[in-house]
């Protein structure tokens, strides 16, 4: 193999792993992991599950504050508050989880 098919096959394996770490089933958005934001903020995350029905629970701490059922995919946006302090925001899908630690001020 000469030094070019080489690195075309590096480019294309880097390719698939990106392409790999993107589709996790759950994704949060917002609020990213350590950050810093006001107590009003917008939390958004979406989830891709493969064929069929699926649940989904999100909330804050050790709170739930929203639940649904979904068919392959969902999408959810909101605001919330929260008093000054480290949080966890989190998300459970039945296909995966994510989680993000954050701080109010």
């Amino acid at each position: 193999m000469n030094f070019r098919s080489l690195l075309t096959l590096l480019g294309f394996s880097l390719a698939c792993a990106t392409a790999q770490a993107a589709n996790a089933p759950v994704n949060i958005v917002y609020p990213i992991n350590n950050g810093s934001y006001q107590n009003y903020f917008t939390s958004s995350f979406g989830a891709t599950c493969s064929g069929g029905q699926y649940t989904a629970e999100w909330g804050f701490d050790s709170t739930t504050v929203g639940t649904g059922t979904y068919y392959d995919q969902i999408s959810v946006q909101f605001s919330h508050k929260l008093p000054t302090g480290s949080h966890v925001f989190w998300v459970k899908t039945s296909c995966g989880v994510d989680r993000v630690v954050f701080n109010v001020l």
